[in-house]
């Protein structure tokens, strides 16, 4: 399927998705929390993705919801929860950066459901006729679930009286930092592929670190997290985070270097001399 066509089913179908979740999300709050009201909705537009991905025979179709869905489920709980203040907008405005820059990073880098990501291919061959519950749960359903919790900050946030506006200022200034890193790392890489896709990246953030895109991500969601802090320390607001840290080092990041390792010759010199995650000098240095 050619990409304008292939794009124009991904907004029909996700404008109808939005619309389901949020009725599904208001009649909820009749009987249930706000929270729960959300997890619920967002499982079940997370499996209507599903039934059309198996529709189409392809589970790349979820890649957008990862980083459309948590803009309109953080602007519902603010105008549900009723709270109109230069800080809640702040937040909401990190966000929707984050989202915004990631969901364009998909759409430039988007070839249509003619093909699939090269990490689900994996899936279809390993896992046989096993592979659509695998891309339920796994492709599916997973990354909802976590994406929600880490999400579950800020709902925090808008619950509670903040008690130091500076962990809002800080964690907003980490979320924008760690969007504009994956920004200026995904138009490096895309710069490099355009020369040389034979060769592996060894300049800009490349040289820092081996995979500065995911680093960007998750300093996303550490300022998610400290902005939780605005309101008072407590366990349940760093697990979304913690459990982003380790999706992206032990699954992620060792899948695209073994990728990477099949496909580059010289990918093995820059695992020896190169960072593995955090941006920081290089080992030849």
């Amino acid at each position: 399927m050619e990409k304008q066509k292939s794009l124009l089913v991904t907004f029909i179908l996700y404008s109808i998705t939005i619309i389901i979740g949020f009725l599904l999300v208001s009649t909820l709050q009749n009987t249930y929390s706000l929270f729960v009201s959300t997890l619920i909705a967002d499982v079940v537009m997370t499996l209507i993705i599903f039934v059309c991905s198996l529709y189409f025979n392809n589970s790349s179709l979820y890649d957008p919801y990862w980083s459309v869905i948590p803009i309109f489920i953080v602007l519902y709980w603010i105008l549900t929860i009723q709270i109109d203040s230069f800080n809640m907008w702040l937040l909401f405005t990190g966000v929707l950066i984050w989202g915004l820059r990631l969901t364009l990073n998909w759409g430039t880098n988007f070839k249509g459901y003619s093909i699939e990501d090269f990490r689900y291919v994996d899936f279809r061959n390993q896992f046989g006729r096993w592979y659509w519950v695998i891309s339920l749960l796994g492709i599916h359903l997973f990354p909802t679930l976590i994406v929600l919790f880490s999400l579950y900050p800020i709902y925090h946030v808008l619950l509670n009286p903040i008690t130091n506006n500076l962990f809002i200022y800080v964690g907003v200034l980490i979320m924008i930092g760690g969007a504009y890193i994956s920004f200026i790392a995904d138009n490096q890489m895309r710069a490099h592929k355009e020369k040389s896709d034979d060769e592996s990246i060894k300049h800009g953030l490349w040289r820092y670190s081996r995979h500065p895109n995911y680093f960007g991500e998750v300093f996303f969601w550490f300022g998610v997290y400290i902005s939780s802090i605005s309101v008072g320390l407590t366990i349940f607001t760093i697990l979304g985070f913690i459990g982003m840290v380790g999706l992206f080092n032990f699954y992620s990041v060792p899948k695209m270097e073994q990728k990477l390792l099949d496909n580059k010759e010289d990918y093995q010199l820059i695992i020896d001399t190169v960072p593995r995650f955090f941006i920081r000098k290089p080992k030849a240095d």
